[in-house]
């Protein structure tokens, strides 16, 4: 049995390239000599399906992503929701936010299909102790 991770780039997870192909590749600012992975957990476990980020030189990097796989998106049917809420967007977000534009305008063209997206952005204060719940705290 093939693994999720395989087949795709560690970077994006999009299929077609591979991450040292990748135009997103970052390097770890910390160890200098790794790339930072987007992994998700295989392994039967609690966090199953989970994504978390990781660095190819094995440095010890680890942070879980705040963005959920849809099977329905990368399938091309049906429909899929995602609700965020944060105090601030990082930059970090603001680009995974980007490339899924991208990866949505791309799939759109090369699939012949139309995607609608319905994007609700709130601004004002959240609850504390609930940002804490969502991120594993």
């Amino acid at each position: 049995m093939t693994g999720k991770n395989k087949g795709i780039c560690h970077s994006c997870r999009q299929p077609g390239h591979y991450l040292l192909e990748s135009p997103r590749k970052q390097r770890r600012p910390v160890c200098s000599e790794g790339f930072v992975k987007w992994m998700e957990v295989e392994k039967k476990m609690v966090n199953i399906g989970k994504l978390f980020f990781c660095c190819s030189s094995d440095c010890g990097f680890f942070k879980w992503s705040d963005v959920a796989l849809k099977k329905e998106i990368v399938m091309y049917e049906g429909e899929s929701s995602c609700i965020c809420s944060a105090k601030s967007v990082p930059k970090d977000d603001v680009e995974d936010i980007s490339c899924m534009f991208k990866s949505l305008a791309r799939i759109s063209e090369e699939k012949n299909v139309e995607i609608s997206l319905n994007l609700t952005i709130h601004k004002g204060k959240t609850n504390t102790e609930e940002n804490g719940k969502e991120k594993g705290h």
